[in-house]
């Protein structure tokens, strides 16, 4: 079982900086000093350059290249919808949560677990997105906390299948976590933030070359953050260390490692019930159904290697390696029955520690080929995961009589010993991938690719060593293939074609595994460059047929047949960028259907997807004004559309009407190095359901108006 310290009892005690995370950020520094006077007389002086261009210090709402399909592309150049949230948006909206990030997405859903919104999925046009990626590296999404934005450059988000870049996963997409640099010259940041509901938050970000050719060079970012909630009695409490060194061993080859540790001490809410009927109740928002002695405590490490080959002719080889450490502790005591007209309710009490190790390496090479006159582009791969969660540690304490009018908070929490792990799943995979861009003619490129793997899972009981086969799809390939077109200088139009398939863990009448689920998608869209590409565009439409999956044998009770089969459409369109110097925008809407083809009776023709909204739209604007008068200041605002979603269990139905939400912004630039920030969220106050789900719990108001102010300094 692994360490963890038991939890607080004191909402205000602040987490102690993680000292792993400080030993790590001071061997970089030893490490990097022992190297700078070796590199000064043994290395040319070199100009550094980043595998992928950034975003940060551009200040634009555009990237022009991306990582996410491990050749660095245009947005122009990716055959699929994708939208990305630079370091200038974050920073003009004062986000430091990747979920908030993701969710001002075009056509992204956020399902949250908790209050504080630290346990959360990602959902895209219709399906979970499975996995996240880091650097490129995928890792499973489970509904762990991610780690704090500031120690990422930019987040890319894939829709529709990839599998290519991640092997078996959901058809929803990704999304690419990827991260700050170290920079070639000394730079320091600092922000400091206060806000409604008690926010306080601090961040030092500081790097710079560490000998005087820049052949090795530093980044540590460190943030403090602790914060109250609208829910009555809830916190949440965080603390992260990142730090990375570069090393260029040679003029064209760069070794990065380093890591980030981050931790969560928070209390855990996980929602209100309804009424028996479904019907929502009308509770002030800081309703909670739990108690003050509530706890959760989330520890994430995260280790990296890079060892980056940049060959003659503009080709890269590229080794990766990457560990991450998740630990979630949760003590909570919940709502377990449906709510009474007098507001009574049963609160049942669980305990529960899960744990979760993920290993990847991954190794590939992108060349540039020339063939008939042409310049084509090859990518070959191979990568090795593992994933090993340790399973079913809970306890379950008494249960209680209590009032959502008249709450009892103060009440004790009783002593609840966990069993410890009875489980450990491991889950492996071994993937052979690669694709091949065409240049068929001079405004024409043919992609085709696929991915080859071998995974396999198993469990292992902790008190016998017993093993069992949970999942063995043997070798499973996924292709896709793609037509670019630029048909104008500034527009190009493409259509793809690719598959998935996901591992399913139901047995059928013989005791056997079902087969996996398997998917395709067919898409065609358009996108657009303008404005020497300060603003980009793109529209596209898609269907996802997603089949074999596991429903209920009709003939043997407790067995399933792969028989299931659902459908999800939709269109997406999204414009970002500057159309003029000062003005940025960022607008994006998206439609989505989801239907059940083959299924039980009852579900045919039903939606399979319904915390999906049919229809969302954002939006966020900024002006930055350039008079003498009001020079320095600038004013934002967005809007934030949901059309009703619901859940549905049986013939019970509890749905969230549609919403609108506001936000506004207003910044003033005192001098070169500092700046003010006041953004508000939900700006006219409106009391909504975010989340609904089942009755006995997990349905969440959306945060009331929210108001954040903060200075930011750039040196």
């Amino acid at each position: 079982m692994p360490s963890i310290h038991a939890p607080s009892r004191s909402r205000t005690a602040a987490p102690r900086f993680p000292l792993s995370t400080l030993a790590l950020l001071a061997a970089c520094s030893c490490l990097a000093a022992g190297a700078a006077h070796a590199q000064d007389a043994a290395l040319p002086e070199v100009k550094v350059t980043n595998s992928s261009d950034t975003t940060e210090g551009t200040g634009q709402y555009t990237a022009r290249q991306l990582s996410v399909g491990k050749m660095d592309q245009a947005p122009r150049e990716i055959p699929q919808s994708i939208s990305v949230i630079t370091r200038q948006q974050l920073d003009d909206r004062n986000v430091t949560k990747v979920e908030d990030a993701v969710k001002y997405s075009t056509g992204i859903n956020v399902t949250r677990f908790d209050g504080a919104g630290n346990y959360n999925t990602f959902q895209s046009r219709g399906f979970d997105l499975g996995a996240i990626q880091l650097d490129g590296v995928p890792i499973p999404q489970g509904n762990y906390s991610t780690l704090d934005t500031a120690m990422y450059d930019r987040i890319e988000v894939l829709r529709g299948p990839a599998g290519l870049l991640q092997g078996g996963s959901e058809p929803g997409g990704t999304v690419n976590l990827v991260r700050k640099r170290a920079p070639g010259k000394l730079m320091l940041n600092a922000d400091a933030a206060v806000g409604s509901f008690g926010l306080r938050r601090g961040t030092v970000d500081v790097g710079g070359a560490l000998n005087a050719s820049g052949t090795v060079r530093a980044r540590a970012v460190a943030v403090a953050e602790d914060r109250d909630s609208h829910v009555d009695t809830v916190f949440n409490n965080k603390r992260l260390g990142y730090g990375t060194l570069e090393w260029d061993i040679a003029p064209s080859t760069t070794l990065s490692i380093g890591g980030a540790q981050q931790r969560v001490r928070a209390s855990i809410d996980q929602g209100l019930p309804t009424y028996a009927d479904g019907r929502l109740a009308s509770l002030p928002r800081g309703a909670f159904s739990g108690l003050a002695a509530n706890r959760q405590d989330l520890e994430t490490t995260d280790l990296f290697a890079e060892l980056e080959h940049r060959l003659a002719g503009g080709g890269t080889l590229r080794l990766s390696a990457r560990d991450v450490d998740r630990t979630a502790y949760y003590r909570s005591a919940r709502a377990n029955s449906a709510l009474s007209a007098n507001g009574n309710f049963t609160m049942e009490t669980v305990d529960g520690l899960t744990h979760v190790k993920t290993r990847n390496y991954d190794l590939f090479t992108s060349l540039p080929v020339q063939v008939a006159g042409r310049t084509h582009r090859l990518l070959v791969g191979a990568s090795h995961s593992e994933n090993k969660s340790y399973d079913n540690n809970y306890g379950y304490g008494p249960s209680y009589q209590a009032n959502l009018l008249a709450p009892n908070y103060a009440q004790a929490y009783p002593d609840i010993q966990l069993p410890g792990y009875t489980a450990i799943t491991t889950r492996t995979e071994k993937a052979l991938y690669g694709q091949a861009q065409i240049s068929v003619a001079d405004s024409v490129k043919l992609l085709a690719g696929g991915r080859l793997s071998w995974a396999d899972a198993v469990t292992r009981s902790t008190s016998t060593g017993a093993a069992t086969s949970v999942a063995d799809p043997g070798r499973q390939f996924v292709p896709s293939v793609a037509v670019l077109w630029d048909f104008h200088p500034q527009y190009t139009a493409y259509a793809g074609y690719s598959e998935t398939f996901v591992v399913q863990s139901q047995l059928d009448a013989a005791k056997k595994l079902l087969e996996p689920r398997t998917g395709k998608q067919v898409e065609v869209g358009v996108k657009g460059e303008f404005l020497d590409k300060r603003l980009q565009a793109h529209a596209a439409i898609f269907r996802i047929i997603d089949e074999n999956r596991a429903m209920a044998d009709p003939n043997v009770a407790n067995a399933s047949i792969a028989a299931g089969k659902v459908r999800s459409q939709g269109f997406e369109a999204e414009v970002s960028g500057q159309p003029q110097p000062g003005w940025d925008v960022v607008a994006g809407y998206a439609y989505n259907d989801t239907l059940y083809l083959k299924a039980p009776v009852a579900q045919v023709g039903q939606i399979f997807s319904p915390v999906t909204p049919r229809h969302s739209v954002n939006l966020f604007t900024r002006y930055a004004f350039t008079s003498p008068a009001l020079r320095g200041f600038s004013i934002g605002g967005g809007l934030s559309y949901r059309s009703d979603f619901f859940a549905q269990s049986g013939a019970l139905r509890i749905t969230s009407g549609d919403y609108v939400l506001a936000s506004a912004q207003v910044g003033y630039q005192i001098n070169d190095q500092l700046a003010l920030n006041l953004s508000v969220d939900n700006l006219f106050d409106k009391t909504y359901y975010e989340k609904v789900s089942i009755v006995a719990r997990q349905n969440f108001y959306g945060e009331p108006r929210r108001v954040t102010l903060a200075l930011k300094a750039r040196y």
